[in-house]
């Protein structure tokens, strides 16, 4: 089995999210990505933090309800992120995924984020591994 490498799975299409982002156009961007989370970028597409639906949650629950005022993803977001490079295998992930438990991981080039890949397309390019060998 040749290896596989987050380059061959990741999704280079992802939310362009950034702590000025109001969280009403976060979650907008979330659901046109169909993801829970995104990296957070500052104008150099540099990593800066990390926002998911839960954290999005409370905020809007109670600006809802108080109808007070716009909140930005930089007071929402977690700034300690885990992330992986393009040459990191898929099975080191998939270890990796089992002691840390982010479900979308950014993937960092030139301290850049150039794409996320999913817990689901670790699975699925895990999946497609299990089946090839059991084909034989």
């Amino acid at each position: 089995m040749a290896k596989q490498f987050i380059a061959d799975i990741m999704s280079t299409q992802f939310p362009l999210i950034t702590p000025e982002t109001e969280i009403t156009d976060a979650i907008a961007q979330l659901e046109k990505f169909a993801l829970f989370g995104a990296p957070v970028q500052n104008s150099e597409g540099k990593l800066v933090g990390f926002i998911s639906e839960q954290q999005l949650l409370t905020p809007l629950l109670q600006s809802s309800y108080f109808c007070d005022g716009a909140t930005a993803v930089g007071q929402l977001m977690r700034t300690e992120t885990l992330s992986v490079s393009q040459t990191t295998t898929v099975v080191d992930l998939a270890t990796q995924m089992q002691q840390d438990k982010p479900k979308i991981y950014p993937v960092i080039e030139n301290d850049k984020v150039i794409a996320v890949v999913t817990r689901s397309q670790v699975l699925s390019a895990l999946k497609e591994n299990y089946l090839s060998c059991s084909a034989h």
